[in-house]
């Protein structure tokens, strides 16, 4: 059974404010990406929920880039969106080729191995080197699996289901 897909998808995070100005660094999840440059507003969702800023400026920055928004005009104001989450409509992100998904639609998948059910994705997990599938396995413990090819056979993000080659991989 497919996985209902959210109408926004988070491309990163916001950090600190950048130095004395009212614009702040951020990471993006994919460092290649060039969404936001076509991007009109983002959603940032922090402690106080969700909310939609408008893009005053989009620049890169050493490994992330810096962003402006309207109505944010000085550091202290720039200093209350450290830690919130970036996200963009799905709609507005590039489509995607033949067999490319987005990691978060991986979320609430079934993961099978060679012998049968493993469990299901409840989280993805971005380390430096490498997206991990966080899953509940059957048995109720929590392991995570990298998404690397030879550990993971088949990705249906479509269909939410991922089918490992062999359990190697997995880290309990």
């Amino acid at each position: 059974m497919a996985t209902e897909r959210p109408n926004r998808l988070e491309i990163g995070k916001i950090g600190a404010p950048h130095g004395l100005r009212k614009d702040v660094h951020a990471s993006l999840h994919f460092a290649a990406s060039e969404a936001l440059s076509r991007a009109a507003h983002v959603v940032l969702v922090g402690t106080d929920g969700p909310r939609e800023m408008a893009l005053r400026s989009v620049r890169p920055h050493g490994r992330g880039i810096v962003l402006g928004f309207e109505g944010v005009d000085d550091r202290d104001a720039a200093l209350t969106l450290r830690g919130a989450r970036l996200e963009m409509e799905r709609s507005l992100l590039p489509p995607l080729g033949e067999g490319e998904y987005y990691l978060v639609d991986l979320v609430g998948a079934s993961v099978v191995g060679p012998a049968g059910p493993v469990g299901i994705v409840t989280a993805i997990a971005s380390h430096p080197s490498i997206a991990s599938l966080v899953i509940r396995l059957v048995d109720g413990r929590t392991a995570e699996q990298p998404l690397a090819p030879h550990w993971v056979g088949r990705v249906d993000a479509e269909a939410g289901r991922i089918e490992l080659d062999n359990l190697d991989g997995l880290v309990v």
